[in-house]
């Protein structure tokens, strides 16, 4: 990797995932030395952009925007400057990439906007257990999580890929006997045991797509959005910013991306804009929202 590439990959990923890395991961993580990660940093503010690292978090970095009052820092989303000083940095990349970091960029933006929570001590001391887990190997309890069959129960579980970006945290239910993917946002508290991990062999990674849901059989999706649906997309699920280019027709919006197969977090965003979409592929996904409107109707009559 190009050290000017490096530098753009360096500041996406403390972006993506504020206070969650040293220097030293950084280091690691890109296969260069501390000296290497500290020009990048400082190539990073001499953009103009604030990198902080407190002592209590153990110097984790985060990119964040610049406040008269330090009690609101935290909690501010990146402005229009920050953005456009970020922006200037991309020049140095051309073509397809540039692009896709722009989009990638976007998508971070909206994340952090609409993810303030993650930013703050609770939200963070969830993470930093989880994190603690994964990597010595420990079970943990996901205290009072709200699943989606509305129930609130403990979890014991074995975290073994934790995704702030997403939301997610996949772990081994050791109840269930099964792999699961949990959102962090629903977690209230986790307990960190001292038990270690029992069924390492059974634990599998799963893709997941923008609406959070992991499945590794996905299929391809086109859809058409208007203005509403657009704002209703990017709102609720910003990562899907990656995924939209403007359509072919005025104040239109062209969404294509690989979701899971059974249409899981789509159909609902669909069914509740569907004056607002068209649905171009798969033809399977176009049945399965008439199926689902008909029990809608069914219910009602």
């Amino acid at each position: 990797m190009k050290p000017r590439e490096r530098v753009i990959s360096l500041m996406l990923r403390i972006l993506a995932h504020p206070y969650r890395f040293t220097r030293r991961d950084l280091m690691q993580h890109f296969g260069v030395s501390l000296d290497t990660v500290n020009d990048d940093i400082n190539a990073i503010r001499s953009l103009g952009l604030t990198v902080e690292h407190e002592p209590e978090r153990q110097y984790r970095l985060a990119i964040l925007p610049d406040r008269t009052f330090k009690e609101l820092k935290h909690l501010q989303p990146l402005s229009d400057e920050d953005k456009a000083r970020i922006n200037q940095a991309l020049n140095y990349v051309s073509g397809k990439e540039a692009l896709y970091l722009k989009k990638k960029l976007e998508s971070l933006y909206d994340f952090q906007q609409l993810g303030l929570r993650a930013l703050r001590k609770p939200a963070l001391e969830r993470l930093d257990r989880l994190a603690k887990a994964q990597k010595e190997r420990l079970q943990v309890v996901l205290e009072n999580y709200k699943s989606r069959s509305n129930q609130i129960r403990d979890r014991r579980v074995e975290p073994f890929m934790v995704d702030p970006e997403k939301d997610t945290v996949q772990a081994y239910d050791i109840d269930e006997r099964d792999s699961r993917h949990f959102r962090l946002s629903r977690i209230e508290r986790v307990h960190l045991t001292n038990i270690h991990w029992q069924y390492h062999s059974d634990h599998r990674t799963k893709i997941t797509d923008v609406f959070r849901i992991a499945d590794n059989e996905q299929v391809t999706v086109h859809l058409t959005l208007d203005v509403f649906a657009y704002n209703s997309l990017t709102e609720e699920f910003p990562l899907s910013l990656t995924y939209i280019q403007p359509g072919s027709e005025p104040n239109t919006y062209d969404f294509q991306s690989v979701v899971n197969h059974d249409f899981k977090g789509l159909l609902n965003f669909i069914l509740s804009n569907a004056l607002h979409i068209q649905i171009h592929s798969p033809p399977a996904l176009r049945e399965r929202v008439k199926e689902e409107a008909e029990k809608i109707v069914k219910k009602f009559q």
